[in-house]
């Protein structure tokens, strides 16, 4: 069999039983929801907002990219799914704290926005498994105004999803700003590791800087339980952190050249960002245990 007719057959089959096993879910749920009184609102595993937020920046950095000759279309999707995925979570997150004031309805936002999650990492493996090594590139004579124009439209992208969420003033904190800044300067002038380019060095400190804003939140969080002015901004630092060390690692997957991306460990750097989100999210936002619904 043809090698592309695998890759869209293996696609089609993936996205075909992944479509049925949510739907199986979906009924479940259905069914169970129809018996209550007072209904509580359906999860829908398909969300259009999430999923346009995730997918319109992809194709615009997939079709520069192969426009350019930079790389392969799955290199670019193995790249950028995780950062992605974690950048619309985390946009989509501030969006339901700011709009929900119901504790139900907040829970069910929060599930929903980790769908993003979802949809990052099935992008990140969906690009793995067609990963061609043996791709030859063919590159254009591209000029850096033409990357700075992908950047900018990606930024009026992702500023069109954090103004869709909640106003782009939510999104600016200068605590997480300074936190960054502090890690950028420790990584890039005080570093030795002559092994390593500029560019894996500032992939590793949006890492460590995001990891350092979700402690920092979670200090804060735990210290001032039951004091929603003072909890606030240590979960603008928690949330925040992430979602600028995922902007920058997604920007660098975007116009960094193929041989840069290379040098970089990309997947210890998806997956240290999937575990700093998880660690906050478990620490904030853990739903009941089973114990706990049945009175244990």
């Amino acid at each position: 069999m043809h090698t592309h007719v695998k890759t869209a057959l293996g696609i089609f089959l993936f996205f075909f039983f992944g479509f049925l096993a949510l739907s199986e879910l979906v009924g479940n749920y259905i069914g169970y929801i129809k018996t209550l009184d007072d209904p509580i609102p359906l999860l829908n595993y398909f969300k259009p907002e999430l999923l346009a937020f995730v997918f319109v920046p992809l194709l615009v950095a997939t079709g520069w990219r192969v426009w350019s000759g930079e790389s392969h279309w799955s290199s670019v999707w193995f790249h950028s799914g995780v950062p992605l995925g974690i950048l619309a979570s985390s946009i989509s997150l501030v969006g339901s704290l700011q709009h929900m004031d119901k504790s139900e309805l907040i829970a069910i936002s929060i599930g929903e926005s980790l769908l993003a999650v979802f949809y990052g990492g099935v992008v990140s493996f969906i690009g793995y498994l067609n990963l061609d090594t043996t791709y030859i590139l063919k590159k254009r004579n591209t000029s850096n105004l033409a990357k700075f124009f992908v950047q900018l439209l990606n930024v009026f992208l992702i500023g069109a999803g954090m103004d869709y969420y909640a106003s782009i003033g939510a999104f600016v904190d200068p605590t997480t700003i300074y936190i960054f800044a502090a890690f950028t300067a420790a990584f890039l002038l005080i570093n030795r590791d002559e092994n390593k380019s500029v560019y894996y060095l500032v992939c590793e400190t949006m890492v460590i800087a995001s990891l350092a804003s979700v402690i920092i939140g979670l200090i804060g969080y735990a210290t001032y339980q039951g004091h929603l002015p003072l909890i606030g901004p240590s979960m603008a630092v928690g949330i925040l952190g992430p979602l600028y060390g995922s902007y920058v690692i997604f920007q660098c997957a975007t116009v960094l050249p193929e041989a840069d991306l290379q040098e970089i460990n990309f997947v210890q750097i998806s997956w240290h960002l999937l575990e700093i989100c998880g660690f906050f999210i478990l620490m904030c936002f853990a739903p009941k245990s089973l114990l706990e619904m049945f009175g244990g």
